[in-house]
């Protein structure tokens, strides 16, 4: 989908190269065939525009019709998305002081809709809006992360059933490329708010906060990553801590069992001179003195709590 705002934040269908504004959400191919024509630019530009894998970059964009154009990559998250690697997603920004150029997978930011604010606003500042946008995203989404973080915590002492463990397996995949994509994009945010104050052309106070918000975002995917792993060695030690206590308690029971064993194999030897061998209740005594070493064992063994 297209959308164009002239220079007065009013849609129209005027030049491209004259539009104010001028945002794609989830376009076709032929979509960018137009816009790579129109403003004249490397084909390559949009050729990974739905990859996770892509790097976050800022950087001059030569051979552009734009006067004085530059790229911005930054990254987006789909919470309406299952799999992480298809939830991440590249936002390219193609400007200059005059036009801004957005390419998305899904809605822009709530400010970028509304046309008085699109015709206040710079185009410097209509771009570190959408990032703050990108970065509640994010934000959003980590919110959830750390309730799950939570109830893994919660389960990691209680038990360790095979679903809490695929949980912890997700969360440790969403926060592999969540903590990749941040620590990509923060060089990049670096470089822009670099030269968005050397030109003197964005808000101030949206440029720290933008700089706060990636800083923030950084943090908690390093907190939460860190707390995670902490819930997987508990997760390990209590398996480990159920694996000795397992091995334990079939010890003691195969000590216990081995003693009456050891009674009837000696009273079973084919030889001369066994107690009991000529009364008729020898069998039943020898099953009793077995059976009373085997209770007496147990209840020793209970009392150490090794059959706990």
């Amino acid at each position: 989908m297209l959308t164009v705002y002239d220079k007065n934040g009013y849609i129209t269908s005027d030049n491209l190269l004259s539009a104010k504004l001028v945002i794609l959400v989830n376009p076709t191919s032929e979509e960018l065939t137009n816009i790579e024509k129109t403003i004249g630019c490397d084909a390559h530009v949009f050729t990974k525009q739905t990859s996770a894998t892509e790097v976050s970059h800022f950087n001059v964009l030569p051979k552009c019709k734009i006067e004085n154009a530059r790229i911005f990559v930054s990254f987006n998250f789909d919470a309406g998305q299952t799999q992480v690697e298809d939830a991440i997603y590249p936002t390219i920004a193609i400007f200059n002081s005059q036009q801004l150029i957005l390419v998305l997978q899904k809605k822009p930011a709530p400010i970028l809709e509304n046309q008085k604010a699109i015709a206040k606003l710079s185009v410097e500042d209509l771009l570190i809006k959408q990032l703050l946008y990108q970065n509640h995203c994010f934000n959003e989404e980590l919110t959830k992360i750390k309730q799950q973080l939570d109830q893994l915590d919660h389960a990691a002492r209680t038990t360790t059933k095979t679903k809490s463990l695929k949980e912890a397996t997700d969360l440790t995949r969403t926060l592999v490329y969540f903590n990749h994509t941040m620590d990509d994009q923060a060089s990049s945010i670096e470089a822009l708010t670099d030269f968005l104050k050397k030109q003197h052309s964005a808000n101030s106070i949206f440029i720290i906060d933008l700089l706060l918000s990636q800083r923030r975002i950084t943090k908690k995917i390093k907190v939460y990553r860190d707390l995670l792993e902490s819930i997987n060695g508990l997760f390990s030690a209590m398996m480990d801590n159920h694996l000795n206590n397992l091995m334990k308690y079939l010890d003691s029971i195969a000590l216990i069992i081995s003693i009456p064993a050891l009674i009837s194999g000696i009273w079973g030897m084919n030889v001369g001179g066994l107690p009991g061998k000529d009364n008729e209740f020898g069998f039943l005594w020898v099953i009793l003195f077995g059976a009373a070493l085997a209770i007496i064992s147990a209840l020793l063994l209970r009392k150490k709590n090794y059959l706990k």
